[in-house]
């Protein structure tokens, strides 16, 4: 099995392929105008219609669910290897007409961001991390009615010179198109028989020995300045192990005093061997003022590694800042011109006040002077 570095989500690997329907008409001897007449678009959206209502009514009538989507990826499943083990899987008819499905293992690979696992040929597997080589499905082919659920044997062996680390497949339950499905009279469902549903469970089986665990946070970014909340951040973290990882995340914000004002704990994703998942989130925090950092901790394996990373940014409302400031040195502006007027006034007042007293003692001395005379 290859991987690349990528996103895998662990979840129900389905296809479904649908047929397109064959229409014939009966030939016509009408003249052209006819046939080309204004109600033609109206009988094309009619079969296309048609065509629709068949499809959805067929994936209605068949439908399948795999119990579990996955198993081992709480690494249940160690063996040594030489060491054989039975695990029970089920599968469920949850359409309305009964159907005869095949079973089978297969290897997968990851391309980059994902969100299912892609299936591909044992041919082209890589040994590192292929398993499905090593099982054995029994029973591989059986007959489900109505709301039936089946029960299968996974047997897995393990060679004597396996690999330490991780081995992953999915066994993949669809319907064997070969005699079509049968009807609740016991007729051959020929219509049903155009779609194809598969759906699986992914295999997780770690081989017992020298195994390699190693992870690493990449890309973790943020907005180095907002004004205002939510701030959003985002990283990657690449596993380098030899086995899936179920990393332990969290994120925590600590002001420009050292003090920690948030933390945030990750849900915990499946990482597979040499292939990276992105992480994203957001600090809801509305309101803030000055320089916070933002750490990102990651526990994961078996020792509990520990690694993290940490990056600084700012919240900070700087357009009411500015607008207090603006507003502040306003008023500070106004009280300062008021007061010079009023000082002014006051020196103005005092400078008139001195002038009449100088006329009042000039004229009180004028009159002294006259009655002296």
């Amino acid at each position: 099995m290859t991987f690349k570095p990528a996103l895998l989500t662990l979840a129900t690997c389905t296809t479904l392929i649908a047929a397109g329907s064959s229409l014939s008409f009966a030939q016509t001897e009408q003249p052209l105008e006819e046939v080309v007449s204004p109600t033609a678009p109206v009988v094309q959206q009619e079969v296309a219609e048609q065509e629709l209502t068949t499809q959805a009514a067929i994936q209605n009538q068949l439908s399948l669910t795999a119990i579990p989507t996955r198993l081992g990826d709480d690494l249940s499943i160690a063996l040594d290897p030489g060491e054989t083990e039975q695990v029970m899987l089920r599968v469920i008819n949850t359409g309305d007409e009964s159907v005869t499905i095949r079973s089978t293992p297969q290897d997968f690979v990851v391309f980059d961001d994902a969100q299912t696992p892609t299936p591909i040929n044992l041919d082209d597997a890589d040994n590192r991390w292929s398993l499905a080589s090593w099982l054995t499905i029994t029973p591989s082919t059986q007959t489900l009615q109505p709301g039936e659920m089946a029960s299968l044997q996974a047997v897995i062996s393990v060679p004597e010179d396996a690999l330490a680390g991780g081995h992953y497949a999915m066994v993949i339950h669809q319907p064997d198109m070969s005699g079509g499905t049968q009807n609740a009279d016991g007729t051959q469902n020929t219509q049903a028989s155009a779609v194809e549903q598969r759906v699986g469970t992914l295999l997780y089986v770690m081989v017992n020995g020298l195994i390699n665990e190693e992870a690493v946070i990449r890309e973790f970014t943020l907005p180095e300045f907002s004004e205002f909340g939510p701030v959003p951040y985002s990283f990657a973290v690449e596993n380098l192990s030899d086995i899936h990882i179920q990393p332990r995340i969290t994120v925590e914000i600590h002001n420009m005093f050292g003090q920690r004002v948030e933390s945030m704990q990750l849900d915990s994703k499946n990482i597979f061997p040499f292939t990276a998942r992105e992480f994203e989130g957001q600090w809801d925090r509305i309101w803030g003022f000055g320089l916070y950092t933002a750490e990102v901790t990651m526990s994961y394996g078996s020792e509990g590694s520990v690694v993290s990373m940490s990056e600084q940014f700012w919240l900070l409302p700087i357009t009411i800042i500015v607008a207090i400031i603006i507003v502040v040195l306003t008023l500070i502006a106004s009280w300062i011109a008021i007061r010079r007027h009023i000082i002014h006034r006051r020196q103005d007042q005092s400078k008139r006040i001195q002038e009449l007293e100088s006329k009042l003692e000039k004229i009180q001395s004028d009159k002294l002077d006259e009655f002296e005379n």
